[in-house]
């Protein structure tokens, strides 16, 4: 019995030691501000260990550097997922699934920050350097420590359906506007619109309203269809930007509105 109430006891600080939420004081724990930590250097160390400059003679560094990390991430994992059960809506059986299901989005991304990488080492010593970008989702992580980006995190996640049907629009526009400017462009200019996969380039440049100006139509329809694509695709850039845009002002009137109520209530 008592070393079961020490492991329950154990459990429970763990707990409160690496979920932000179920602390009663304000600021991180001890635990999360070495997370962060950990979390920001590695980024650092990424975007050092890109610089030939600063990989030549320090290979070593960087290597034992980066495991080091990938160990505590691992290791934040577990205890994660350990230390739920501490937690009385997460204990008993179904417990833990009922944890996974209720943070699936930041344990998705904790597992990514560690996994591909750490088990790609422990087979070959040298991971390909491709695994090396998932090193960028650590910065994800850095959501659950900051009020702020948790706020947009859960604007994502309301409007999600909402950005896939923008985004559906954008790429059919896109397809759209490159077979119209293979029909109008491909003969007089086949080097540049002579087939749809390379009109693509000039619909991303417009779409995207950066305009490199490398590739353009030059015969007359194909510049009044040019310019009607451009026009409209203006709207289709500044779309998602709305969604996202009124999901963010929705979720921060929600958040204001459960703050202010426990306020009344305290």
């Amino acid at each position: 019995m008592v070393a079961r109430g020490s492991r329950r006891s154990m459990r429970r600080v763990v707990y409160d030691q690496l979920e932000t939420e179920s602390r009663r004081q304000k600021g991180l724990s001890a635990a999360n501000r070495v997370l962060v930590l950990v979390i920001l250097s590695s980024i650092v160390l990424y975007t050092l260990e890109t610089e030939v400059a600063f990989r030549t003679g320090q290979g070593g560094i960087f290597v034992l550097l980066n495991n080091v990390f990938l160990w505590v991430f691992a290791a934040e994992f577990v205890l994660r997922l350990w230390s739920a059960g501490a937690e009385a809506r997460f204990g008993g059986r179904g417990g833990l699934w009922a944890y996974v299901k209720a943070n699936r989005f930041m344990l998705a991304v904790d597992f990514i920050a560690f996994a591909p990488e750490l088990l790609c080492f422990l087979a070959v010593p040298s991971p390909p350097s491709f695994l090396r970008s998932f090193r960028v989702i650590r910065l994800l992580k850095i959501a659950r420590y900051f009020p702020a980006f948790r706020l947009v995190l859960d604007a994502l996640r309301s409007c999600y359906r909402e950005l896939l049907v923008a985004l559906s629009l954008s790429t059919a526009l896109w397809y759209l506007s490159s077979v119209v400017l293979y029909a109008c462009e491909g003969e007089a200019q086949p080097e540049k619109f002579g087939s749809i996969v390379r009109a693509m380039w000039w619909g991303v440049a417009t779409l995207t309203t950066v305009g490199y100006g490398d590739v353009y139509p030059e015969t007359a329809v194909g510049k009044v269809a040019a310019g009607l694509f451009a026009v409209v695709g203006i709207g289709t850039v500044a779309l998602p930007s709305g969604i996202l845009a009124g999901a963010f002002i929705e979720q921060y009137r929600t958040r204001r509105q459960a703050r202010a109520a426990e306020t009344g209530k305290n």
